[in-house]
């Protein structure tokens, strides 16, 4: 199974600071009206991941992603036997559970597993209407290229 990155998470000394910094460069939307004040970034794009801007409470910054697994604990002992270490054992957060390793060079990431997914959106129905007719009209072109071909024989 593919393990996409489905998170980002900017860990900022100053989060408000961070917050002004990376909605003034990239136009971000960042709501904070979260749990414990967690800036949850829409990037406004429609393509690639979200994240989140968060005050880190040790007054360290770092950035982690978050790579979608099937079973927390199991990548974990993964991690642990290949040289990593746990940083944040697991918790749950509404249907989220996450977890952070550091690799064997001390680089932080995040798993998680998201009991709800959101189902993926459904296609534009112009869109499926014109993907039908282009089909139907190549089926079309195809079926007279034929019996053209049938009849100079």
């Amino acid at each position: 199974m593919p393990h996409p990155v489905t998170h980002f998470e900017i860990n900022a000394k100053d989060q408000a600071s961070a917050i002004r910094f990376y909605s003034s460069l990239f136009g971000w939307s960042v709501d904070t009206n979260q749990p414990g004040g967690y800036g949850l970034v829409d990037t406004r794009t429609g393509i690639g991941v979200n994240g989140g801007i968060v005050q880190n409470p040790m007054g360290q910054s770092m950035v982690t992603f978050y790579v979608d697994v099937t079973d927390v604990d199991a990548t974990l002992q993964r991690a642990q036997n290949l040289g990593g270490r746990i940083v944040v054992p697991p918790q749950t957060m509404g249907p989220v559970t996450f977890a952070l390793f550091s690799d064997p060079e001390g680089n932080v990431i995040g798993i998680a597993r998201d009991e709800h997914p959101s189902p993926a959106p459904a296609p534009a129905r112009k869109t499926v209407k014109r993907t039908a007719k282009k089909a139907a009209k190549k089926a079309a072109r195809k079926a007279t290229k034929r019996a053209g071909t049938r009849r100079r024989r």
